[in-house]
């Protein structure tokens, strides 16, 4: 039985060919001359040809030489091509990244990493998808995003996740409610007033509606948002009471925060990806920079 195909034979035998030479092809590849001969000596046999005549300086190659370098070159420029490739890749010299995060979370906290990111290594492209925390458990496990930044709590085992900020969703009001600005409320005297909160798809809004429904209460907001921007906004003109989250409102001016008789649980903003998923270089990089 011939022995296996060995990529290192060809590699060697087209430097020597290029060369005519085995001191010379020894010098490029950084090996000794009786090494370069063993490998040439290996692939003749393989091949069963003569692929070289052996002179006192140079060698001389043959026809079988010549038809064997013509048919090997392209695959080893592609091999070569893949390998420098792949060591771009390694290097986080090029490549890419697709990162899920709500705007919100991307403005009040993701953009001075991004910002550190771009620094670091500005040839791995991001990618950035703007989806709500139910909606990027689906794309992690679709595989169509890398990292996704969601509101706790990670159910499912299958990610993997890290916790980055501890979170605190409070009710505010602006002017037109400063009569109960230092009073204290419970969760049944707040929904006498007009509401507004995010839309129930979104992860924040369950957690909430979780905690008044243990106390029998049922959440029905005048005005349901898909932007956390507009809570804010919005119960600054005084179209009602907003729940939101502290760590991303600008909570000054005309604005102020309800106290409640039991503010609502800490949550936490999660990074997350697949558990079973092998980890690539630019995704470790940029987990590790939290």
């Amino acid at each position: 039985m011939k022995e296996r195909f060995s990529l290192d034979y060809y590699r060697t035998f087209s430097v020597v060919y290029e060369s005519r030479s085995f001191s010379e092809a020894a010098r490029r590849l950084y090996v000794t001359q009786s090494a370069i001969s063993q490998s040439v000596k290996q692939l003749e046999i393989l091949l069963d040809v003569q692929l070289f005549v052996r002179g006192k300086r140079s060698v001389i190659p043959t026809a079988e030489a010549n038809t064997l370098y013509s048919a090997i070159i392209p695959a080893l420029e592609t091999i070569g091509e893949a390998e420098e490739k792949i060591t771009r890749l390694r290097l986080l010299q090029e490549g890419s990244l697709c990162i899920c995060a709500a705007d919100t979370v991307t403005k009040y906290y993701l953009l001075p990493y991004l910002k550190r990111w771009n620094e670091l290594y500005p040839n791995v492209r991001l990618k950035m998808v703007n989806r709500t925390s139910t909606e990027a458990f689906s794309l992690l496990s679709a595989g169509k995003i890398d990292i996704a930044f969601v509101n706790s709590p990670v159910a499912d085992e299958k990610f993997s996740h890290k916790t980055c900020l501890r979170l605190h969703d409070v009710f505010i009001a602006g002017s037109e409610y400063k009569r109960l600005d230092g009073r204290t409320l419970s969760a049944r005297q707040l929904t006498e007033y007009p509401l507004i909160m995010l839309e129930t798809l979104s992860n924040s809004r369950r957690a909430v509606d979780a905690v008044f429904s243990s106390e029998g209460i049922v959440l029905k907001p005048e005005i349901e948002l898909g932007s956390h921007e507009l809570l804010i906004e919005f119960a600054r003109i005084g179209l009602g009471i907003s729940c939101v989250t502290r760590e991303f409102s600008d909570i000054r001016g005309d604005l102020f925060e309800l106290k409640l008789d039991k503010p609502l649980p800490e949550r936490t903003l999660e990074l997350c990806w697949l558990e079973n998923e092998q980890v690539s270089g630019a995704k470790k990089k940029f987990i590790e920079m939290f």
